[in-house]
């Protein structure tokens, strides 16, 4: 997209060190031409994004103003790569950079830069002068205003396919329950992309008497290029062996004699079948594998001997039903009829054809649109923008703002049905420039915000939330991802390699991904600014791109050798995550040192010792053993991630804004500990280990004189220390997720915990508390999952009527002396007891079954 790269190219000369520099070369004046003359073309742009331009020749002027925006990009990042850095030191110091000029201005770089800005803007009083010829006006010269997505409104997570289902639903299940068939067979379900085939078998697979027929359930997603090796891996991983090594013989061997359910999603050839099929036993014990594929062929070639279940389109009156429930989520449907929407509502149903993911889209779209009939018939109209596939689905990109569609493009440079981590996504648009800043919010928070609206307008699925509701792991759907491809590929904005033919795409490309290939000796641009790796097998040489601003590498073989030198040169780089355990390396401080621009820094483990003292920019580090000066100034740091912190000065560094802190190793004393957590005002995350003999919070876990106090919600506390905490103890009001390891109170902490109005999730491992744990009536109130593990000193719970009336899932590993607690039949709204049991006493696992006739899902082992 267009305006993207010349939103990005303006803050670039916004930019007050990137100006200075222009002025001390004197070169500042024509650089601000060219500015100006961009915010211009950024209105125009906006114009033509609003008329969605299929006219070719606007097209083509669309292109121009994109490639001249790469242009200056690539020239102003040529020069400050060539540029003594000292030159940027001049500050406020006149007469230095007056001596400084006289030095540097017969420089080739600031030569070459004054002569391609002059061809810059040649080219720049053409694509002017074109502008009108084709057709594109201005709506509001000179602004450079960036347009924010709308606020949302909060739409309920509604399952799209809730409608017309239950028929499907019944069918698939009494096909894997059925006892008659004893041989093994393939369940096979099949039709066009966007019917909700996933969907339908999450439900099966997940329905309680499906879990309770089958000793193994194995869920394996599929993608168009799957390697078979992964798929085992996978597999394994689920059968409990993470060191699986792809065999088919461990993969039939660890399945023989046992009951087993496989679910193989989104099949796409014959040949994963022929090729998996082998390794799965043909025993008469009632196992089955549910398949689904857009596919007929691949479903009947799975077994020939059972007919494929087609999964059909709704029909009107349902459509209807499931297109309401996404626009009018709040309202009464009856207020159509009052706004005179009847019959567009009955032309939308025709035209998206009974299709439920078209069905969900355009519902969310015009669940943010006014309910009257001038909006909702525009809406109407311009559902022919997207002439090829659903229109649904382009209409619903057309629709999104300028600063939410580089966000949706940017899916398409993940794998197929890959699970994204959304803190990682969020940094990564925040690295590539993508989220603009507002007042009174943080990058982050705007960046969750964009990613939220994706959400609301079902273009990005949620697959997990944290404790505090904000999302964890999300994904896209295949028409979705496919259409972010296409969009992709017209805007020039990124190129997905997976095989060796995609080389000759290389070679232009500013974004590249890389899925499942060696990406070591590939010739890419050298105008490279991203690079991301999926399931490589060695590490990228990086070195040649020295334009390159964000590198992440997932999937890379564990405790692989890192050779830094491939790194280095990267003075612009933003985001650096290397994603895997890797073997120790001590040069990373001095590499890091050089990226003045790093704002992510991340590995997942290893002793790599990282000092930070002046990094303006740094905002995340992630697996470092940090080491910290007291001296430190870091203003925009917010997360120290799985660190071990190295000082011993009394002084705490400035960190003002760190909101996560996680330690992995105990600081030096008590006393350094609160130095340095008593200057966290904006902590919302803290996770502390090892906390020794010295508990920090004076031995009471008192928390209320730190600053942080009211403002945190997540804590973790883990401690080897044998000497018992006072009660009562005192957390933070806000808490919604706390987990305490192996710490030893003198009483029951319960009374104390349960006042904890917003806490969602508790995680108790190890703790040493008296032999009886009460939870009183309307306790816990917002409490939805209880995790109370290996307190061994527990005998007797007690757990009041009203006590927990919300919570969902409750896991209890406990000894064998410990009694079921009668309470069990007050917690009405449990939908899921796992019980790990010691004793293997079948009369005691029917009292705890007995107890929880009303709990869907109740495990016990």
């Amino acid at each position: 997209m267009a305006e993207t790269i010349v939103k990005c190219v303006l803050e670039k000369l916004f930019d007050v060190a990137v100006k200075e520099l222009l002025l001390i070369h004197g070169i500042d004046e024509q650089v601000e031409k060219v500015r100006r003359d961009l915010e211009r073309i950024q209105a125009f742009l906006k114009d033509a994004d609003k008329k969605h331009i299929t006219d070719e020749r606007q097209k083509h002027w669309v292109k121009e103003v994109r490639d001249v925006a790469h242009l200056i990009e690539d020239v102003i990042d040529t020069f400050l790569l060539e540029v003594p850095s000292k030159s940027t030191g001049s500050t406020g110091i006149r007469k230095a950079m007056k001596k400084f000029i006289k030095k540097t201005e017969k420089l080739p770089a600031v030569r070459k830069l004054a002569d391609e800005i002059n061809e810059i803007q040649k080219r720049m009083e053409e694509i002017k002068a074109s502008r009108e010829t084709f057709g594109i006006n201005n709506l509001g010269e000179g602004t450079g205003v960036i347009t924010l997505p709308v606020r949302p409104p909060v739409i309920p997570d509604i399952d799209p396919n809730v409608v017309g289902f239950k028929k499907d639903l019944d069918h698939v299940a009494n096909l894997l329950l059925d006892e008659t068939v004893k041989r093994r067979y393939v369940i096979s379900i099949w039709g066009v992309g966007g019917l909700g085939k996933t969907t339908l078998a999450h439900k099966v697979y997940n329905r309680e008497d499906v879990k309770m027929q089958f000793e193994l359930r194995i869920w394996i997603d599929i993608s168009q290029k799957f390697e078979l090796i992964d798929i085992l891996r996978k597999i394994g991983e689920q059968l409990g062996q993470p060191n699986n090594d792809g065999s088919l013989s461990k993969l039939h061997q660890s399945l023989r004699g046992k009951k087993y359910l496989i679910v193989l999603d989104d099949v796409w050839t014959n040949d994963l079948w022929t090729q998996i099929g082998e390794a799965l036993p043909e025993e008469n014990n009632g196992s089955r594998v549910l398949l689904s594929t857009r596919s007929f062929n691949v479903a009947k070639h799975a077994d020939p001997a059972c007919d494929p279940y087609e999964l059909g389109l709704l029909t009107k009156e349902l459509s209807l039903e499931l297109l309401l429930k996404r626009a009018l989520p709040c309202q009464d449907p009856t207020k159509i009829a009052n706004c005179g929407l009847s019959d567009i509502i009955d032309q939308f149903v025709h035209k998206c054809n009974g299709l439920p993911i078209a069905l969900v889209l355009l519902g969310s779209l015009l669940a943010m649109k006014p309910l009257n009939y001038a909006t909702w018939s525009k809406v109407l109209q311009t559902m022919s923008w997207f002439a090829d596939g659903n229109k649904i689905i382009g209409t619903s990109y057309e629709d999104l703002p300028f600063g939410l569609k580089s966000c949706f493009m940017y899916f398409a440079a993940f794998p197929e049905d890959y699970d994204i981590e959304a803190i990682t996504l969020l940094r990564m648009w925040i690295a590539e420039g993508f989220i603009p800043k507002e007042d009174k919010r943080t990058l982050e928070e705007t960046a969750e915000s964009f990613l939220e609206d994706l959400v609301q307008r079902s273009l990005v699925q949620v697959t997990s939330r944290s404790a505090d509701g904000s999302i964890e792991y999300c994904r896209i759907h295949d028409l979705l991802r496919d259409l972010a491809l296409q969009k992709a590929k017209e805007d020039d904005f990124l190129i997905v390699y997976s095989h060796p033919d995609d080389q000759h795409n290389l070679c232009m490309a500013r974004r590249v991904a890389v899925h499942n290939s060696d990406c070591d000796e590939l010739v890419m641009s050298k105008n490279l600014r991203t690079l991301l790796c999926f399931g490589t097998k060695c590490m990228p040489n990086c070195s040649k791109q020295r334009m390159l601003k964000l590198v992440s590498i997932e999937r890379l073989p564990r405790a692989m050798e890192i050779n830094l030198k491939k790194f280095e040169g990267l003075t612009q780089l933003r985001y650096l995550d290397l994603g895997n355990y890797i073997r120790e390396n001590r040069s990373w401080g001095e590499m890091i040192g050089n990226m003045k621009f790093l704002q992510t820094v991340s590995t997942m483990g290893g002793n790599h010792q990282l000092r930070l003292s002046g990094h303006k920019a740094l905002r995340h580090v992630t697996g470092f053993q940090v080491e910290l000066h007291s001296s430190a100034k870091l203003p925009n740091l917010q997360t120290l991630v799985g660190v071990q912190m190295r000082w011993e000065s009394w002084e705490a560094p400035y960190v003002p804004n760190l909101r996560t802190f996680q330690l992995t190793r105990s600081f030096s004393s008590c006393e350094t500990a609160d130095a340095f957590l008593s200057t966290l005002e904006n902590l919302i995350s803290l996770s502390l280990n090892s906390l020794n003999t010295c508990l920090s919070f004076n031995g009471k876990l008192d928390m209320r004189d730190f600053p942080f106090y009211q403002n945190l919600q997540s804590l973790t506390l883990i401690s080897d220390s044998k000497k018992l905490i006072d009660t009562p103890i005192d957390m933070p009001p806000h808490l919604t997720y706390l987990s305490l390891w192996k710490l030893k109170f003198r009483q029951d902490i319960m009374p104390a915990l349960e006042k904890l109005q917003y806490l969602k999730q508790l995680w108790l491992n190890g703790i040493d508390t008296n032999e009886k744990m009460c939870c009183s009536a309307k306790g816990f109130s917002q409490l939805e999952l209880l995790s109370i593990r290996g307190n061994d000193s527990l005998k007797d719970w007690e757990i009041e009527e009203g006590a927990m009336p919300i919570l969902r899932k409750l896991v209890i590993r406990l000894s064998r002396n410990f009694c079921v607690p009668q309470g069990l039949r007050y917690l009405t709204n449990l939908q899921e007891l796992e019980w790990l049991e010691w004793s293997n006493d079948p009369q005691r696992a029917n009292e705890i079954r007995n107890l929880c006739k009303h709990v869907p899902s109740v495990f016990i082992r």
